[in-house]
């Protein structure tokens, strides 16, 4: 699924000119223009140039090629026409793009492909965390979404940037490759890894998020995206299908969020309460920024219980 922005355009450029600039064709055709015709003979940087086998029905400088721009973007920016299975725009990927997010709204976040379930097309919020109904969530708390072209994108959920915070530091432990995607968050001064449980061919990573961690934070399933991957078959009959063995979405991702809610609670109770603290008749909920209430001892232990490291899988 391209981009609907993505917009193609035939330009046109002289080779001749001491400045190289590229001019749309529909803008470029009209009743004054010389370069497709004899009076191109009368351009004074055609007469410098001294074509040696003139044409005299065409300027020999002129050159028409394909282009491809993104109507959304505030400046329009010229770049060759391309069919490489990487460009975004061109591709599922674009769901993820800053520009395509600003620009489309709401209405840009949802699945690669439409479907009739309302539950997989929107977002549940359980117990205040966003569950969108989409993607597919590992026991540690990372996300995958599945593309409609081979392409998929990997992330951590609301549940645990809600939890840690403010992040400090982000290393991408994988960059390329065969591998299971892996990143170390810092938070609160520890580091907390997150590896996905299965094998991927890493295409990028989001090393953008270096300057700008806040949108791990404020959008982990948009801007916030750690990986982009493609997946080899791995089920025998050469057809390529989506690692989603062993993970959950729709009901099964909202059932397993809402215990992970109590879950950490009732860690989170376990712990005040070896403190000596005293609780609400309901032991009430964690506020944002947990972490920055804990010991480090504390800390450590609450991140290895709630977003533990996967065991082996292919």
């Amino acid at each position: 699924m391209r981009c609907p922005f993505l917009r193609e355009e035939q330009v046109k450029s002289c080779q001749a000119a001491p400045f190289r600039k590229s001019i749309a064709r529909s803008v470029a055709t009209g009743p004054g223009e010389r370069c497709t015709s004899a009076g191109h003979r009368s351009c004074p940087a055609a007469r410098e140039s001294h074509e040696a086998h003139p044409d005299a029905s065409r300027c020999p400088f002129l050159r028409e090629s394909l282009v491809q721009f993104c109507a959304a973007a505030p400046r329009t920016t010229y770049v060759p026409w391309s069919e490489s299975p990487d460009l975004r725009c061109s591709r599922d990927g674009h769901r993820f793009c800053e520009t395509f997010l600003a620009a489309a709204g709401a209405a840009g976040r949802g699945p690669a492909l439409p479907t009739g379930d309302p539950e997989e097309a929107g977002t549940a919020v359980v117990d205040g965390v966003p569950v969108p109904g989409w993607l597919f969530y590992a026991d540690n708390h990372m996300w995958l979404d599945v593309g409609d072209d081979g392409l998929c994108h990997l992330g951590v959920d609301a549940f645990l940037t809600g939890i840690v915070g403010e992040v400090q530091r982000l290393t991408f432990l994988t960059l390329k490759g065969d591998a299971r995607p892996a990143v170390v968050l810092t938070a609160s001064g520890v580091d907390l890894t997150c590896v996905f449980p299965r094998r991927l061919t890493l295409v990028a990573a989001n090393t953008r998020l270096r300057s700008g961690l806040d949108r791990l934070v404020r959008d982990p399933y948009g801007l916030g995206w750690l990986f982009s991957a493609r997946w080899k078959d791995g089920h025998g009959d050469g057809r390529p299908r989506p690692p989603t063995d062993g993970l959950r979405n729709e009901r099964a991702a909202r059932e397993w969020m809402a215990s992970e809610v109590s879950r950490q609670c009732a860690l989170v109770h376990e712990h005040l309460r070896a403190r000596g603290a005293t609780l609400l008749a309901d032991g009430g909920r964690p506020a944002p920024g947990l972490l920055r209430h804990l010991e480090r001892e504390e800390v450590l232990r609450l991140l290895a219980a709630l977003f533990p490291l996967p065991v082996d899988s292919a």
